[in-house]
């Protein structure tokens, strides 16, 4: 079994209100003529699964790792019912405002059955356009109250709307309202569920789920307390840890190990690459907006780059 920094093929998911931002950015060879608003780095669901895009394991999808390698791909952390990677990254780019949306707890989700997943993820803005965002009921707005503003598209009269700048990160857990709106661009880190229920569709004519969202959104004003939040890390949750890394040029900088954790480039000014001592050791390229996954078993994981870098660094828990 070959242990190396695995990198995948993007899923492309184009979006009524998507874009071309992620070619401009990244230098992304997107889809000719589509608009796409998502980009799925690293997947593990029925309706989108990454594929390795490089080096012995090319071709294997994400839920066969899981399943092959099991620790020493995840450490001590544990895979999803039925086998499948317990972790989902996204490139978002909006050139329009989303839905109006909320995703279930784990209160809903035993409420509602079905296929209903508990999602909670977070945003880290890459780029913003004298951007906003929606973020959570106002105070004293009530469901009944909610609910007059849905039937009256006067729902942007009861959420919270936070201006944002490239740099900013907000926590949504599961039950926070919330749309990403014109002209932002965000690295999105989330558990791996695709259940979302549209509040409102600003007009656009899409399926909306009312009682569902009613069930599902947590009526109290955002707190603005991030988890686990302490010098570069930015959020602490049950489901994994971000960080905000930078490194210098000519440095290197040690990476994790023994846990599974994922880095997502943000910046890279001249040539970055991943190395590891497994097999002789070697290095893998990376660039910024690539997303690269460190199995918990590869040894001496350092990223060394040429000039100033920066990353998320997203740890699975142990355990």
């Amino acid at each position: 079994m070959h242990v190396y920094p695995l990198t995948f093929e993007p899923i492309y998911k184009e979006k009524i209100w998507g874009g071309r931002n992620l070619d401009r950015l990244f230098g992304r060879a997107l889809p000719e003529g589509e608009l796409i608003g998502e980009s799925w780095e690293l997947a593990d669901l029925t309706n989108g699964v990454s594929v390795v895009a490089s080096g012995p394991s090319k071709g294997a999808t994400l839920t066969e790792l899981t399943t092959d390698m099991g620790g020493a791909l995840l450490g001590g952390a544990r895979p999803q019912p039925g086998g499948r990677f317990p972790l989902l990254l996204k490139l978002l780019d909006a050139n329009d405002t989303l839905s109006l949306q909320v995703h279930p707890d784990a209160a809903a989700v035993a409420n509602m059955g079905g296929d209903a997943a508990l999602k909670t993820e977070c945003w880290y803005i890459v780029e913003s356009r004298d951007g906003y965002i929606y973020k959570g009921v106002r105070k004293g707005v009530t469901p009944e109250r909610f609910r007059r503003a849905i039937e009256t598209d006067t729902c942007q009269d009861v959420v919270v709307r936070f201006d944002v700048a490239a740099g900013d990160f907000h926590y949504l857990p599961a039950g926070t309202v919330h749309a990403l709106c014109e002209g932002v661009v965000v690295a999105e880190v989330q558990t791996p569920s695709d259940t979302t229920y549209r509040v409102t569709d600003w007009g656009r004519g899409r399926e909306v789920h009312v009682e569902q969202s009613i069930q599902c959104i947590h009526f109290a004003p955002p707190s603005g307390d991030v988890p686990g939040a302490a010098g570069d890390t930015l959020l602490a949750t049950d489901f994994f840890t971000v960080a905000r890394r930078e490194v210098t040029g000519g440095a290197t900088f040690v990476l994790p190990s023994g846990r599974c954790t994922a880095l997502m480039m943000l910046s890279a000014e001249g040539p970055a690459a991943v190395g590891y001592d497994n097999d002789g050791g070697g290095e893998a390229p990376v660039g910024a907006g690539d997303t690269v996954l460190l199995p918990a078993a590869l040894v001496g994981a350092r990223l060394r780059s040429h000039g100033p870098c920066s990353f998320l660094e997203i740890a699975l828990p142990e355990g």
